[in-house]
């Protein structure tokens, strides 16, 4: 009984002198380069060319007529359908500052107060839907005007 006592009191130094011959152990540097990177996962060398080449070249679709230019979003300006709310017409105020003499502006063109609104910047997020009627004008953090979408 008095011997296992005794062991049970020497484990915890036992076990801290263990922990302290591993602290001296570090891994050796490896290299970030793509032959390291072969060699540690069993390849050997890594292959000088990345893989076969294309087999067809991408073809870029025309825009649609009325689409406003740029990349296709749906339910955005560059939506043809888009027509519904007029966001192709805010083609002119995209980059522009939204304060009241271009909300004037917008308006007039537009012909219409209702169905407008202005998305403040953090304020959510507006699914786009180019059969709404409803154009949703959405600013940045400096209040300039970023897109115009349906919805």
């Amino acid at each position: 009984m008095i011997r296992t006592a005794a062991a049970l009191r020497a484990l915890p130094f036992a076990l801290a002198a263990v922990a302290l011959t591993a602290c001296g152990n570090e891994p050796a540097q490896t290299d970030n380069d793509a032959d390291s990177f072969a060699a540690r996962i069993g390849k050997g060398k890594a292959s000088p060319t990345p893989g076969p080449a294309a087999t067809a070249t991408p073809t870029i679709a025309t825009p649609l007529p009325g689409a406003a230019p740029g990349a296709f979003a749906k339910g955005t300006l560059t939506d043809p359908a888009s027509q519904n709310c007029g966001a192709p017409l805010m083609a002119p105020f995209i980059g522009k500052l939204a304060d009241q003499p271009t909300r004037a502006e917008i308006a007039k063109t537009l012909g219409r107060t209702n169905n407008l609104r202005f998305v403040v910047f953090g304020s959510g997020d507006v699914n786009p839907d180019a059969t709404n009627p409803r154009l949703s004008l959405m600013l940045d953090a400096q209040n300039i005007i970023r897109d115009a979408r349906c919805g």
